[in-house]
């Protein structure tokens, strides 16, 4: 479902929260259990053999300390990250519009009214809606740009300022408070995906209230990330906003008017992931079917997308051109996960997904390849 006009169109494409003690982790996300393990209790004994007693000197042995076991150091929680970065728009954000774009997050989140910009082209880039909906989303329909004049773009705010400095706050806490819950910081790009994947499929509902008529506050990805509903355009920009905080690399894709899901990248390679289709909707603790996790261009198509309406959903707003020949996924690594197949966890010590097959087995893919 998508919509064509004005701001209603770019919050669809648009793209939550700063505690550092929510570490806990979820029932389906057993990171590092010990189960599967070998306990290894092997003692042995050595046939002693008596030989004739003969004279010692003995010289007293320095004392050597035991050595002290280092403990098991936890990975940092995640922090709120302010410049996040999709490199596979670099089509149309070449780095110098980057930088002018993490200006202007700096001087909106320090409540100023103008930033340092390279160009008019970037000025424009920067303050767009599409483009503060994807990588700023509580800034999105609320801060606007006022004009760019000698390498200086202005900001102007549409609501009292210290209430956005508020609201800009809390969206990061709720931001850091989601990663925390659902991911480590240690964890690999596969093990970030998968663990996002679950957390959103678990708690975020698909949202059937008409659209006509919402503001920001009930409709884009600013909304979904905060209220964890939305359409499957909100589901996917929340979804690959959460990715890119935690540092991986991923574009909203889809069909026009038809549907939007995810491209990652994992290790150098593409998949197809669509966490709208697998929401748990009503039944938050319900099994979680990995037909729709990780998939291949030819999976995705066999769902009855046609390949030539695919779009980079980043680039194709900017540019209905734009090149896409470089978004493959034929990666066919995680096929056995996609015939009916249930997630039971995932063990990252031991680097294997856990699963049951339709006929309740329970299986294991180790992902241990992927870096």
């Amino acid at each position: 479902m998508k919509m064509k006009t004005g701001k209603i169109f770019c919050l669809l494409i648009t793209i939550a929260i700063l505690t550092t003690g929510c570490a806990n982790k979820l029932p389906f996300m057993p990171s590092g259990t010990e189960e599967g393990k070998e306990i290894a209790g092997v003692t042995s004994q050595t046939p002693v053999t008596m030989e004739p007693e003969k004279e010692v000197v003995k010289t007293a042995a320095p004392e050597t300390p035991s050595p002290t076991p280092t403990p098991s150091k936890e990975p940092e929680p995640f922090t709120f990250n302010p410049h996040v970065h999709c490199d596979m728009i670099s089509e149309v954000c070449p780095e110098e519009t980057w930088e002018s774009f993490y200006h202007l997050c700096d001087a909106i989140r320090a409540g100023e009214d103008s930033f340092e910009c390279a160009s008019e082209e970037a000025y424009k880039w920067c303050t767009d809606e599409v483009t503060l909906g994807s990588f700023m989303p509580a800034a999105c329909t609320v801060v606007l740009g006022d004009g760019y004049e000698n390498g200086v773009g202005k900001i102007k705010y549409e609501m009292d300022k210290d209430k956005f400095l508020e609201r800009e706050k809390k969206f990061e806490e709720e931001i850091c408070k989601m990663l925390n819950e659902a991911i480590r910081s240690d964890y690999s790009d596969f093990e970030k995906v998968m663990g996002l994947y679950a957390y959103v499929c678990q708690y975020f509902q698909y949202d059937y209230e008409p659209i006509d008529g919402m503001d920001n506050e009930q409709f884009g990805n600013y909304a979904c990330l905060m209220h964890k509903n939305g359409i499957c355009c909100e589901i996917a920009g929340s979804f690959n906003y959460l990715l890119l905080q935690s540092g991986v690399q991923a574009m909203p894709f889809g069909t026009d008017a038809e549907h939007d899901w995810n491209y990652v990248l994992v290790d150098g390679k593409g998949y197809h992931v669509d966490a709208t289709w697998m929401l748990h909707g009503e039944f938050p603790n319900g099994p979680l079917d990995l037909q729709y996790f990780m998939q291949t261009e030819e999976e995705r198509i066999n769902d009855g997308f046609k390949k030539s309406d695919f779009q980079a959903e980043q680039i194709w707003y900017w540019k209905s051109d734009g090149d896409i020949s470089g978004f493959t996924a034929t990666d066919t690594k995680f096929a056995p996960l996609h015939d009916g197949s249930m997630y039971a966890g995932m063990d990252t010590e031991r680097n294997v997904i856990k699963y049951t097959s339709p006929e309740g087995e329970l299986l294991e893919l180790d992902y241990s390849d992927l870096e």
